[in-house]
Order: structure tokens, then sequence, then C-alpha cells
């Protein structure tokens, strides 16, 4: 009973913060385009969102790291993405990938904000890269997750 409660409390939450004005695209570190609308999002904005820890190594980290952010499917879930669609995600240096929204369902994908802690900069493939949790799942230790872990991540289009 606590724990459906907390659920839906965090839910009720999640929907009040999409609900407030979204950031002036000045601000924007993320777009996400659904439903034929497109709405932007700052840092501010998505670090409101409940938070995860994922800890992990992938192929793109020397040692495991503690990547904490908003799960995907929080950040999709006022835009009704069911399993069946397709997620576009885009990098600032326009490289783009097809992820199945199902991902995000299955697994605790996160749109990392912080890395062991810290704002990740640009050049630290922030200020959002896609995480999955590797360590947690060993059947994403492939190249076709690899290529889902967008990092300086600007844009995700719903299809």
């Amino acid at each position: 009973m606590k724990e459906n409660l907390l659920r839906f409390a965090r839910h009720m939450l999640t929907i009040v913060l999409f609900a407030l004005p979204s950031a002036s695209y000045a601000d924007a570190i993320l777009t996400i385009t659904a439903n034929g609308a497109s709405e932007a999002f700052s840092f501010e904005e998505l670090a409101a969102i409940p938070q995860t820890k994922v800890v992990t190594k992938n192929d793109y980290t020397d040692n495991s790291v503690e990547f904490t952010g908003p799960r995907l499917r929080d950040v999709l879930a006022p835009y009704e993405v069911g399993p069946n669609k397709t997620l576009i995600m885009r990098a600032i240096n326009d490289f783009a990938v097809n992820i199945p929204a199902s991902d995000a369902f299955e697994y605790d994908v996160i749109l990392a904000l912080f890395s062991n802690g810290e704002k990740m900069s640009i050049r630290e493939k922030g200020p959002i890269w896609v995480i999955y949790p590797m360590d947690d799942h060993p059947e994403l230790r492939d190249d076709s997750y690899n290529s889902r872990l967008v990092w300086q991540l600007v844009s995700i289009t719903v299809e």
C-alpha cells in the first residue's frame, strides 16, 4: 500500500513538473518532440524530476561510474509513449540513433546529468548522457546497446 502511494505521488509530481511552463529555448538543454509538438527543458527542470542512480561501466568509461539523472520512462511519461514507439536520440554533433522505447520500460535507462556527483560538461559527455544499467544486465554489453549510449544529447523525437 505504502509503495503504491509513493509510486502514485512520484507520478503526480512528474505530471505537475511537466505542467509548469517549460524552459525558454535559450535555457534549453533538451527538446522533446512528441504528438506533433515540441517542448524544451532546462537543466533545472530535468534535475527536478525524481533522480535515479546507476552505477555502471561502459565502453566509454575506464571504471564504474555513478551516474544520476531522471529515468527515461519518467521523462517520457507525460507524452504517453508506449513500448512500441521509436525514440530518435540526437546529439549536439547531429549523431542520431533510433532506440526502441521498450528499452525505457525494460531497463532503468537514465538521462544522466551527473557523473560521480558532478554536473557533466560538454567536454565530459554532458550535459546529458543516455546511460543503460550495463552492470545489472549483462545482455546490455553488446555493440547494439553501446551505440545507444548517446552523449551530449540535445533532442528526443518520438515516432
